[in-house]
């Protein structure tokens, strides 16, 4: 991998860059694991070469209010039928997906049903669901799931304009969800894994892409690297500007999963401090999928490429 010098290195990780679109990624077709899904089966400051290595907690839910599955499937349809109309996919295509949507076990976009498919490529999908206005929200997920109630929402987008924090984060301190539930939500949301880095033994060659500091500061590490496609851990990986920065610079294809907060400040710091023997049994196979496969192109390329590592729903 070629990089830019030092200098010009260290000047582009002191200002952000926006840059509206990610690359595309490989996407590849596996219809049996998709159904399995859709049902709901269980550094910048310093220059490396591409390096090619290769419980949940309890949460009590509160008496819910049902979502009306006759409006869910419409809104579903409606975004099929604008596909369909500007012959991005066929109407069996869509028929098929909106069955698989039917008979989940829990709420699942119809987009999502359609990536999983390989209907359609990421990219592709957020461009037009951004077009169209059709991207899920964070709140309607959650209460379409039966993590909270839409009273609870409201309190909580209330809670979120006093106080200007996230919604995710709103819902975390009224108590109403844990972490683990509002980072898989946030999964369905934009189609990422939920990876428990606690049971990935990173390569300490990969502190030579991503600087320690620019890490810290924008809670992104790096997990694996095969070829030239890099995967990452994000806090936020809606942050979709700091994904095609690490790509310029880089010269990789970047995806992302997410973490934890505090599972993610650990593995900065297992990467960046000093070596220290695992404490994991690195030869003992360990899952490190949390929820539903949402990508499997990067699930099949963890339990690939990282050593005694699988990557299935539970």
């Amino acid at each position: 991998m070629s990089a830019p010098g030092k200098g010009q290195r260290v000047r582009l990780f002191e200002r952000d860059r926006n840059v509206l679109s990610r690359r595309p990624a490989t996407e590849q077709s596996n219809i049996a694991r998709a159904m399995a899904a859709a049902t709901g089966y269980a550094a910048a400051e310093r220059a490396g070469n591409g390096h090619e290595p290769v419980v949940r907690p309890a949460v009590v839910r509160p008496p819910q209010s049902t979502p009306n599955p006759a409006d869910e499937a419409a809104a579903a349809r409606r975004f099929g039928e604008l596909l369909v109309a500007d012959k991005i996919i066929t109407q069996h295509q869509l028929d098929t997906a909106l069955q698989m949507q039917t008979v989940a076990r829990e709420y699942v976009p119809l987009g999502q049903v359609l990536l999983a498919n390989n209907v359609i490529t990421r990219k592709r999908l957020n461009q037009l669901l951004q077009r169209y206005g059709k991207r899920s929200r964070l709140g309607a997920i959650l209460v379409k799931g039966g993590h909270i109630t839409s009273a609870q929402l409201e309190e909580a987008l209330a809670h979120q304009r006093r106080v200007r924090m996230p919604l995710g984060q709103a819902l975390i301190t009224l108590g109403h969800i844990d972490e683990t539930t509002m980072r898989d939500a946030l999964c369905t949301q934009l189609h990422v894994n939920f990876f428990d880095v606690d049971n990935i033994v990173i390569d300490q060659k990969l502190a030579n892409l991503i600087s320690e500091r620019f890490a810290t500061r924008h809670l992104v590490v790096p997990l694996f690297c095969i070829g030239k496609l890099l995967v990452v851990a994000m806090d936020d990986p809606s942050q979709v500007a700091l994904i095609e920065t690490l790509e310029a610079y880089l010269g990789l294809q970047v995806e992302v999963v997410t973490t934890t907060t505090a599972k993610l400040m650990a593995a900065i710091r297992r990467l960046y401090g000093p070596p220290q023997p695992p404490e994991i049994n690195p030869s003992a196979r360990r899952n490190i999928l949390v929820g539903p496969v949402r990508d499997f192109v990067v699930a099949e390329l963890a339990a690939r490429s990282l050593h005694s590592v699988i990557a299935v729903p539970f």
